[in-house]
């Protein structure tokens, strides 16, 4: 009896794998030779004492964390894909009936068991299949355009925290250097004071003023500890950094802007991105306009009856072909096709608009980079000498008792305001050429 199971099971075995062996060879999934994930292993928390834009970057395609986010999001964008291609597996049912566990009280002999194989396959009608597979390629490609512009995007974000770093170490250190000059000027106005030529509420303006730096100073140092604090976040390192010196590294503000091309923006790949999902959102569309077809389930099926106690009965072997269609009595996916028909709209309004958005936001950057770069050289060619001689020259005109009190205060507030502005000036189109670089990036391919 074992033996004649055994062979009715291997007949529905061999049934199964002649009926799935075209789907199965043709779903052959290849490795996928996609970024791999963050290892933190292999990123050190240790921030090298001196840090420039090139070392940053590297370490940030290595060791982002918002990076290997978005790489991990990608790789799941593949594994939907992959999932949408695979076809429905073929069930199989192994049954047994009249089971009698006494053969020699039954009037059939020495019969025990009958024995059936069953196989049942889901068979997909309307291009279901079709639908579900182009819906997740173009959301996989979707994603992987959106992954080539966040990669991009991500390292810009990491600059302009960089520049503004820089910016802020920049304040700092000519701070510094005017807290360090207050005490020689403090110096000479108490020294005037004691002779009788300055009273003492020039004194006291004069020590304002320099408090008033001293906080400046005290500020300047924050805004580089914080500054300091958001690269380590963005790029793993620990609070060492905070050791670590900023390297110039400025780009070069005498250089003309890059020029918009304006007939491949809608090639940028964001936009593509945007495109692709319009496409995937699509083909859902048709997805759930396809449920309204319904699947069918046929199923094939094998009996063997072993022989009873006559034995010119033979044994009886019978087939039965089964096709299952479900009654759409209750619903007929009206609520899927709702949803789908506003998820599609909703992507091609999205589409619209960052096509839209991208044209008005270049035109908006360009010209407020054309006014931070003007802004620059003037401070540069213009502003930033001139305090600097009007307050060397008010220093000692003060030293000889030439000028007042007040005319030598405003010098090196001006000055201050001066060196402030020009660090902060450098920043903002660093930061805004970064940008505006990243904006009119488009795929080529």
């Amino acid at each position: 009896m074992f033996m004649k199971l055994k062979r009715v099971i291997n007949v529905g075995c061999a049934i199964l794998l002649l009926h799935s062996a075209g789907s199965a060879n043709a779903q052959v999934v290849k490795p996928s030779k996609s970024n791999k994930a963050l290892d933190a292993g292999q990123c050190s928390s240790q921030a090298p004492i001196n840090l420039n834009l090139t070392v940053i970057l590297d370490r940030a395609m290595q060791c982002s964390p918002d990076l290997a986010a978005y790489r991990l999001e990608h790789q799941l964008a593949i594994a939907d894909r992959v999932i949408a291609e695979q076809r429905p597996n073929p069930n199989i049912t192994l049954g047994a009936d009249s089971i009698n566990p006494h053969p020699s009280q039954s009037p059939q002999g020495t019969k025990k068991v009958d024995s059936s194989v069953r196989i049942d396959q889901l068979i997909e009608l309307g291009g279901k299949a079709k639908y579900r597979a182009n819906a997740a390629t173009a959301a996989e490609l979707a994603s992987q355009y959106f992954l080539k512009y966040a990669e991009r995007a991500v390292l810009v974000s990491i600059e302009q925290i960089f520049y503004d770093g820089l910016g802020a170490q920049q304040k700092e250190k000519d701070l510094f250097d005017i807290v360090e000059m207050n005490k020689n000027v403090l110096d000479a106005a108490k020294i005037r004071y004691k002779v009788g030529d300055i009273s003492e509420i020039d004194l006291n303006k004069i020590k304002l003023d320099i408090a008033r730096a001293n906080n400046e100073y005290q500020l300047a140092k924050s805004d580089l500890a914080r500054a300091k604090a958001g690269l380590a976040k963005a790029l793993g390192y620990g609070k060492n950094i905070h050791k670590s010196l900023l390297i110039a590294d400025w780009p070069n503000h005498e250089l003309a802007l890059p020029a918009i091309p304006w007939d491949k923006i809608d090639s940028r790949a964001d936009l593509q991105a945007l495109k692709s999902r319009t496409l995937s959102a699509e083909n859902s569309r048709d997805l759930a306009r396809a449920l309204k077809v319904p699947d069918v389930t046929v199923g094939l099926q094998y009996n063997h009856l072993p022989v009873t106690g006559s034995v010119q009965n033979g044994t009886i072997n019978t087939y039965m072909v089964n096709l299952s269609i479900p009654l759409f009595i209750r619903h007929q996916y009206q609520g899927e096709a709702m949803r789908a028909e506003a998820e599609y709209y909703r992507a091609r309004d999205n589409q619209w608009r960052g096509e839209r958005d991208a044209v008005a936001q270049l035109e908006y950057q360009e010209a407020e980079l054309q006014a931070n770069q003007e802004r620059l050289n003037r401070v540069l060619v213009d502003v930033l000498p001139s305090a600097e001689q009007v307050a060397a020259a008010a220093e000692f005109a003060y030293k000889k008792g030439a000028i007042g009190v007040l005319d030598f205060i405003d010098a090196r507030r001006s000055l201050r305001q001066a060196r402030t502005e020009a660090s902060q000036t450098r920043a903002d189109f660093a930061k805004g050429l970064s940008a505006f670089k990243l904006a009119i990036e488009v795929d080529d391919k």
